[in-house]
């Protein structure tokens, strides 16, 4: 099954914060985002990783990260704020036209016009540290940085791989070809 999409906006990241830049395209190569704190082909075990000990090098499962506006929409309602941005939760791509974006399967491959191909390794479990970035866009709202993860839940988006290298533009088009398409709940449920 495929489905098509679009590019609504690209983010590129620094280690310093969470927070990622809005620019006009990414290049994308097999060992990560070109100018991104999460490029390499290894990375530390970290808490989503209970398997190993913290520090462990171990393979990148991790070198992009995506969101829907939709998705997002949904998880701002649900804390009581007006909007959450891409940018505020370290996402790389936004994608429009892909319904249940978050519950795409691993597999699935997001195929683009350059011919970069991005295949899903995992949902992105929502975490603190983005909840504590946009309580700080909401100063006068007082929230606790918990409540995102909770709103987020199946709204976080997707991390992944680069299988085939390209350039990738705000406004492309892709088709997600998808992995195990009868595990995947077309319709909202």
């Amino acid at each position: 099954m495929n489905l098509q999409g679009h590019v609504a906006s690209l983010y590129l990241g620094d280690a310093k914060t969470l927070e990622k830049t809005p620019c006009a395209s990414l290049a994308f190569t097999l060992e990560g985002i070109v100018g991104d704190k999460h490029a390499g082909f290894v990375k530390k075990a970290d808490a989503r990783n209970p398997e190993y000990k913290r520090g462990t090098m171990m393979r990148n499962d991790r070198q992009w990260s995506a969101v829907t506006p939709d998705e997002l929409a949904e998880a701002a309602r649900l804390m009581g704020v007006e909007f959450i941005d891409p940018s505020w939760v370290g996402a790389n791509l936004s994608f429009t036209g892909i319904p249940n974006f978050t519950r795409l399967p691993k597999g699935t491959k997001f195929v683009f016009p350059s011919g970069a191909v991005l295949v899903v390794e995992a949902e992105n479990a929502p975490c603190v540290g983005p909840g504590r970035v946009i309580a700080s866009k909401y100063p006068d709202l007082n929230l606790s940085p918990n409540r995102f993860p909770r709103a987020a839940i199946h709204k976080r988006g997707l991390v992944g791989v680069i299988e085939r290298a390209g350039i990738v533009h705000v406004g492309d088009p892709v088709t997600v070809q998808i992995y195990e398409a009868e595990s995947y709940p077309v319709v909202a449920g």
